[in-house]
């Protein structure tokens, strides 16, 4: 199993992403072939796609540069997270605060 598939699988637990003093929690992180062309009015960047969503709503994109970003609504603005998937997927960490 590849790493995305086992970051999918281990979702319920391992779904937190620091940056800086930033939180992320994952709610759901997508298949590749899962993914699909992100077209909506708010978005004025260049090619992206939809790969996941934390729990506050905010999209996780994959830009066609191959770079990752968190989209933040209220904010409107994107933040960085990593230059390829692989880079992304080493920032999951364990969620404590989803441990009963």
């Amino acid at each position: 199993m590849n790493r995305l598939h086992t970051a999918i699988k281990n979702l319920g637990m391992i779904r937190l992403i620091k940056l800086g003093d930033r939180e992320i929690r994952l709610a759901i992180l997508l298949k590749e072939e899962d993914c699909k062309h992100l077209a909506a009015p708010w978005w004025r960047g260049k090619s992206a796609s939809i790969v996941g969503v934390d729990l506050d709503g905010n999209f996780i994109l994959c830009k066609s540069s191959g770079a990752f970003i968190l989209w933040d609504h209220q904010l409107s603005s994107e933040i960085p997270i990593s230059n390829s998937l692989d880079g992304m997927l080493s920032k999951l960490e364990l969620d404590s605060s989803n441990v009963p």
